[in-house]
């Protein structure tokens, strides 16, 4: 399978383009397909499943949808694609069915370290999605959903209550240009 042009992919229908990209190998998709492309292949096959989860929530749409582009590989990581698990979502017995195990790396004491985690498996994109927008809903991330001005600052206030282990400045300098691209094909602010 060849790889094509930006303008190639521009021409192709959301139908062709997923069909297309999802036949790619990750590690070509991950190195020869144009961030613009990947925003909007995650769009077609997810962003109306992360629209219905957001109502209501306060969460911007464009910082939460670019949070699991970047968490997921824009949906092509193992976890997303064998658990259906969008956000890097741990497993804990009393709240999940089902787990994925695999190895991960996390951020301890300013090191990069690997190690081997169970995150929930759920059993369709939805379930993954709704659980993600309901980890944010949680009273940690309250502030956040009441007082940020932009999805970047949402985004780096969520970091710095404990979602992540980078640095909040850095999380957010990962996403930062995918939220701008989601905002350019879907403008829409917070959901409330």
């Amino acid at each position: 399978m060849a790889n094509k042009t930006k303008s190639d992919y521009d021409k192709m229908s959301n139908d062709e383009l997923v069909a297309y990209l999802d036949a790619l190998k990750k590690e070509t998709f991950d190195s020869f397909v144009d961030a613009d492309t990947k925003v909007r292949y995650f769009l077609f096959k997810y962003g109306k499943q992360f629209a219905d989860a957001v109502k209501g929530t306060g969460l911007f749409y464009a910082g939460v949808v670019a949070q699991s582009m970047g968490e997921t590989g824009y949906g092509r990581s193992t976890l997303a694609s064998q658990a259906n698990n969008f956000a890097g979502v741990k497993y804990i017995k009393s709240l999940h069915d089902d787990f994925y195990e695999t190895q991960t790396k996390e951020v301890v004491k300013g090191k990069t370290i690997t190690i081997t985690a169970k995150f929930a498996k759920f059993p369709t994109a939805l379930d993954g999605i709704k659980n993600h927008i309901a980890t944010l809903m949680k009273p940690i991330y309250e502030k956040a959903r009441l007082n940020a001005k932009s999805p970047e600052e949402q985004m780096k206030m969520i970091v710095q209550a404990g979602y992540a282990t980078l640095p909040a400045t850095t999380y957010v300098n990962q996403i930062k240009g995918n939220i701008r691209r989601v905002q350019d094909k879907i403008p829409i602010g917070r959901v409330i």
